[in-house]
């Protein structure tokens, strides 16, 4: 006999006529992309396509250590590619590492020589958390990439409708800076000279910027160079070379016509590649400037540096083609949970301080709504609540099979482990799925409407679902590192789901990302969390 209380039936009746189920064939996110019913309105056919002519598409992960998340953000960007005219995919990484993988992507070549493969061209990815990308999916879908843009160029000749990759993280300051200085020493040798001196101002932190992080902000940088009579940070030289490279934006690409040179992109290309890697400088400094004392801000300088990195893009692309005509750019992006969902609709974004903070936390997914328009882009989230950790090459011999585990680290820097996760709590939206969803699923809590007349217009579903959704609930938060002893304070917030996500995905039962380097391989956990004859059980 059930002992539900009618309101919990008549709510879990509403959760399951909203559900979709979820797999890896392509099919399964029909709903999100194709016609689902037509309705008629004065006179006007208005096509009811969740996602719709949205320009920007923003697709979480729960952590960034579980397969499930990567795959099906793979999938579902290849049909976002093929069917809707996405040229871009934007994800959370340093842009010089992922250039790379552009490069690769476009048939290009790096100064010293070719991309080997799929695999090669993510060998940049050199800084913690390394798996994070160097995992077992990406070179298929890189491979895609490449596959996909050769087959534009061979039936198209369009270079506009191909397809291109890019990072949009601010944690690669002194790569960057290299980048920057390398492109100005080919274009413009004695311009270089005052941006090289621009750059010295970090030579006295050394390379480490959570040194610069602690001089800049403790004042140690003020008493040892007070003698030299200059700032204790570098923020004026950074601005300096950035608005050097905007103002000879035009000069520059015209230098570079008539030369023949070794890199493989257009001149328009490498001089925005320059351009990107001076902001990320910028907004570097002021990052790990700020990042020891003011956390929210400098939460803050990093989303917001991922926003202005995707309006670059945005711009950048959409004034490619070859006869000066504007087209509308279309990004994917890739991204935690944390970034992708609008603050707004979190305990994050929630929390002000009137003084410090008073717009509290923001991220990329509510600044893309305010960037672009909140009916041109539609955000993703993607649950878990327990998972078997294993490879696919270790099921097959594996006699154990250990729930609730995912790819993480203990601490940064750490090498990463299979960690077991905690069930998901009481009170929890992971919890919601896990009861009244028997299989993966996800709900979609808001369309974007087409008319005749080419004007869209993002509307809810259900006013009840949202209701339902709406109430403030835990949800897990998990990124690189995994605080177990410590899960609920580290890794939950309260959200309310249906206006943080304009769909929510989840996975009931997920497996740890496998790692593609050797020396990034799972480590185990510690003991007493699981039998030391895992995976095998020999």
């Amino acid at each position: 006999m059930c002992n539900m209380p009618a309101e919990s039936l008549k709510e879990k009746a509403l959760f399951g006529s909203y559900t979709h189920p979820l797999s890896l064939i392509g099919h399964s996110y029909d709903p999100l992309l194709s016609a689902i019913g037509a309705v008629f309105s004065s006179c006007e056919l208005i096509a009811h396509i969740a996602i719709g002519d949205a320009q920007v598409v923003l697709i979480g992960d729960g952590s960034h250590g579980t397969y499930e998340f990567y795959a099906h953000r793979a999938n579902l960007t290849k049909r976002l590619i093929e069917e809707k005219g996405f040229t871009a995919v934007a994800v959370e990484a340093d842009w010089p590492d992922a250039f790379r993988v552009n490069r690769y992507i476009h048939g290009g070549a790096l100064k010293n020589g070719h991309v080997k493969s799929a695999r090669d061209s993510l060998a940049d990815f050199e800084r913690f958390p390394k798996w994070m990308w160097k995992n077992e999916v990406m070179p298929a879908f890189i491979e895609y990439m490449k596959r996909y843009n050769d087959s534009v160029m061979r039936d198209t000749q369009d270079p506009s409708k191909k397809v291109s990759f890019y990072g949009m993280d601010l944690y690669s300051l002194h790569r960057s800076a290299d980048e920057v200085l390398k492109y100005i020493e080919r274009v413009d040798p004695e311009g270089a000279k005052t941006a090289r001196k621009k750059y010295n101002c970090f030579e006295r932190f050394g390379e480490d910027t959570l040194r610069y992080a602690y001089e800049t902000q403790f004042g140690l940088a003020k008493v040892k160079i007070a003698a030299l009579r200059s700032p204790s940070d570098c923020h004026k030289e950074v601005l300096f070379n950035l608005k050097n490279l905007l103002i000879n934006h035009r000069k520059y690409i015209e230098d570079q016509m008539p030369v023949n040179h070794d890199h493989s992109g257009h001149p328009a290309e490498e001089q925005f590649m320059a351009e990107m890697n001076a902001l990320v400088v910028r907004d570097a400094e002021e990052y790990y400037r700020t990042m020891l004392t003011e956390d929210v801000l400098s939460w803050n300088i990093r989303d917001d540096h991922f926003a202005r990195a995707l309006a670059n893009i945005a711009d950048y692309l959409g004034t490619s083609k070859s006869n000066g005509d504007r087209n509308r750019a279309k990004i994917v992006v890739w991204a935690h949970n944390s970034h992708v969902g609008d603050a707004k609709a979190t305990d994050m974004g929630r929390r002000r301080d009137i003084l410090l903070n008073p717009l509290g936390e923001i991220n990329v997914g509510q600044r893309c709504r305010e960037m672009f328009g909140v009916n041109n882009v539609f955000n993703i989230g993607f649950l878990t609540n327990r998972g078997t950790g294993l490879s696919t090459t270790s099921f097959a011999r594996c006699k154990v099979c250990l729930s609730f585990l995912v790819t993480a680290a203990y601490n940064w820097d750490d090498p990463p482990h299979l960690h077991r996760m905690n069930p998901p709590i009481d009170r929890s939206i992971e919890s919601v799925f896990d009861e009244w969803a028997t299989e993966d699923c996800f709900v979609i809590t808001h369309k974007i409407v087409t008319a005749s007349d080419g004007k869209t217009k993002k509307v809810k579903v259900s006013e009840e679902l949202s209701d339902f959704l709406n109430r403030p609930r835990y949800q897990r938060f998990i990124g690189v590192i995994y605080k177990r002893t410590t899960e609920i304070p580290s890794h939950y917030s309260k959200c309310s789901v249906a206006d943080q996500f304009d769909a929510v995905a989840h996975v009931r039962e997920s497996r740890g990302i496998q790692p593609l380097e050797h020396e990034d391989t799972w480590k185990g956990l510690i003991k007493g969390e699981i039998d030391e004859t895992f995976p095998f059980g020999e």
